[in-house]
């Protein structure tokens, strides 16, 4: 059986903890970042998400409902494929049509027409987070909110590389997008001996 010296130990102490460190800074986005924010806002007369052009895979994306239900009604933070969003004023006016994305999302949520009542507010489809995109055919993950100064966060599980849209089926004007990207690498100090 052989004895290590008590600076062969050091160092292999040292190695393990560099080891173990670099793997949490891989994985973990860097401590004390803000958590990024879309936000429903009504801008100069115009109702808009705004927020960030990304965000990092696994870091938790919060929506702020930053209006007033009473003035505008509410709202939904759906992810949709690109190719789904409305993009002709016609396209958008149709969109609770049968068989068009906003009824669908409307469907995800519940909604009663009798009662104009949604018995939904979170639809979660796939892996946890933000992730999956739907269309009028397909669910997403989608959020409902007719509370101003409502919020709801969680990660983005969606893969580094790609590009989720969002919509609001209750105003389809509102659109946007989001790039997921990936964790940036946090360079860890030099271990001195």
């Amino acid at each position: 059986m052989h004895k290590l010296s008590s600076r062969t130990r050091l160092r292999a102490l040292v190695l393990a903890v560099s080891a173990a460190a670099l793997l949490v800074a891989v994985a973990v986005p860097a401590a004390g970042a803000a958590t990024p924010v879309v936000s429903m806002e009504l801008v100069k007369g115009k109702l808009k998400f705004v927020g960030p052009e990304s965000v990092v895979a696994g870091e938790k994306l919060e929506i702020v409902n930053d209006t007033n239900p009473k003035q505008v009604g509410p709202h939904t933070f759906t992810l949709v494929t690109k190719g789904s969003l409305p993009k002709t004023r016609k396209a958008m006016n149709s969109c609770f049509a049968p068989k068009k994305l906003c009824l669908a999302i409307a469907q995800w949520h519940g909604f009663n027409p009798k009662t104009e009542r949604i018995s939904k507010n979170l639809v979660k489809v796939g892996p946890a987070g933000w992730s999956t995109e739907g269309t009028a055919t397909k669910k997403g993950d989608s959020w409902f909110t007719e509370k101003e100064g409502a919020t709801f966060s969680q990660p983005v599980t969606a893969a580094a590389g790609t590009t989720l849209s969002y919509i609001c089926a209750v105003h389809p004007e509102m659109q946007g997008d989001i790039e997921v990207k990936e964790a940036p690498v946090v360079p860890l100090p030099t271990p001195t001996s």
